[in-house]
């Protein structure tokens, strides 16, 4: 996964949509270890701002936390 604002986008609308189709808490555990684990991919895009210019890390930051914030309000509602 990159770190183009698209392809986080892709990723959060992908996660969202585990968390909505997520039948069980067994299954909504699942689902959070694979979109918010160790190698989940807005996870290992928010490894990769490290490396960016300063500029571009602010932006990116602000995407990914934007994403990960929003993903972790569909697992609160959910889990409700």
């Amino acid at each position: 996964m990159g770190l183009r604002p698209h392809d986080i986008d892709s990723a959060l609308a992908e996660a969202v949509a585990a968390v909505a189709g997520a039948a069980s808490l067994t299954e909504l555990k699942a689902v959070r270890s694979a979109h918010l684990g160790e190698q989940a991919p807005l996870v290992l895009a928010n490894r990769q701002i490290g490396g960016l210019e300063p500029a571009e890390r602010k932006e990116a930051g602000r995407l990914i936390g934007g994403a990960r914030a929003r993903l972790n309000e569909a697992f609160t509602a959910r889990q409700a």
